[in-house]
């Protein structure tokens, strides 16, 4: 019984290993201060040596934006919901100019965009339409105390709340390059969740910044703004590319999380078209659960 048991204990051993390697509990955090996380809304992982994620982990919403820092420019992909000032934390991490751009222009992921000189975007009505600011009425059920579970940063009120515009300043083409110095991202045009999504992918490091066409949660492909059809396009494209990906970088929840999933989700989307594969029926949409994560779609799905 000797040998069975080692083996069994070295499998239990390995795959907690495996498992673990995904939890943020393994970055480190920075201390950038009080201000700098606008009084702890914000929580700064260091991912490598010149990757960043900061994390609003209050929120429900839980967003995370991604700072990638070249030797002369850096690239912030995200910069969340504007309940705090989060150009205060990318300039405690770095002094270089940067770049902002969007994995797509939820107001989740554009309301700090205002605070930036450069941003880049995609040339689309969508994300013209949306650099005009959000309102509030559009995302009521985020914007009000209980989808916060801590402290609102400081000064920080619903009631004075607005998701203002911002202006872009270079359009970006897909497959092109984002040139930092001596690190480049490839912008990867992916619509689905909604028209004008993008990944941001530094290929040399094998990360990939996935915004919400990805993350390990339920994605939301039921929306007016979404395509079901664009969606599995896009996932088939994460798919080919899942073996030069060593951590997906995803827009809510997680900092980090297994290249394996982008195969998953093609897969995912596939079986959604199977008549066969069990859901939840909700009012107008379809809600279908998969391994680690779950997808809220139109009813039916196409």
């Amino acid at each position: 019984m000797l040998k069975p048991l080692i083996f069994l204990v070295m499998t239990i051993v390995a795959f907690s290993s495996f498992a673990d390697e995904y939890d943020k509990e393994n970055f480190k955090i920075l201390d950038l201060g009080e201000k700098a996380t606008s009084y702890g809304w914000y929580v700064p992982y260091q991912i490598n040596e010149n990757t960043y994620a900061i994390l609003a982990p209050k929120h429900w919403q839980e967003t995370v934006s991604y700072l990638f820092v070249g030797t002369e420019k850096a690239l912030l992909i995200d910069t969340g919901m504007g309940f705090g000032n989060i150009k205060d934390a990318v300039d405690a991490i770095t002094n270089l100019p940067i770049i902002v751009a969007n994995s797509h222009t939820h107001y989740d992921h554009v309301s700090n965009n205002y605070l930036f000189d450069t941003v880049y975007g995609r040339d689309h009505e969508f994300t013209k339409k949306n650099s005009s600011g959000h309102p509030k009425s559009t995302w009521q059920n985020a914007l009000q105390p209980s989808a916060v579970s801590g402290p609102l940063p400081e000064g920080f009120s619903f009631e004075k709340y607005e998701s203002k515009s911002f202006k872009i300043t270079k359009y970006l083409k897909d497959s092109e390059k984002i040139d930092l110095g001596g690190r480049e991202i490839e912008v990867i045009f992916t619509p689905g969740h909604t028209p004008d999504g993008m990944l941001f992918f530094d290929r040399a490091a094998g990360l990939l910044s996935t915004g919400d066409t990805f993350y390990p949660s339920t994605l939301w492909a039921h929306r007016s703004d979404a395509d079901f059809k664009d969606y599995i396009t896009s996932a088939k494209k994460m798919a080919e590319m899942e073996n030069d990906v060593k951590y997906i970088l995803p827009g809510h929840g997680e900092i980090v999380a297994n290249p394996n999933f982008l195969g998953e989700l093609y897969k995912a989307f596939e079986a959604m078209r199977d008549p066969n594969t069990p859901f939840e029926k909700q009012e107008a949409r379809r809600r279908y659960e998969f391994d680690g994560f779950a997808a809220l779609v139109k009813d039916p799905p196409e």
